[in-house]
């Protein structure tokens, strides 16, 4: 990998990371142990309950379904919200 001088080293943005215009969130408002099914644009599904969700929305704790663990899952990895009426 190499690095044009004075290019930033950031993190590039997700097309598809979910932001909530309005107020800049990153997640809407979730619940402890909610049902969520998150998917990304390679159709990879992780469906579970929260577990928890950072004070800036940022950052989410997914209990997978099946006894596969937990993932924290971070708004820039390029995952949404598979059901739609929680996005709105």
């Amino acid at each position: 990998m190499t690095f044009t001088p004075g290019d930033p080293m950031t993190r590039p943005l997700h097309h598809r990371a979910f932001i909530d215009p309005e107020n800049n969130e990153v997640w809407p408002a979730l619940t402890h142990n909610e049902p969520i099914t998150l998917v990304n644009n390679r159709g990879w599904r992780l469906a579970g309950r929260v577990e928890t969700l950072s004070s800036d929305r940022q950052c989410l704790w997914i209990q997978l379904d099946s006894g596969m663990g937990r993932q924290l899952i971070h708004h820039q990895d390029g995952f949404v919200l598979e059901n739609t009426q929680k996005a709105n």
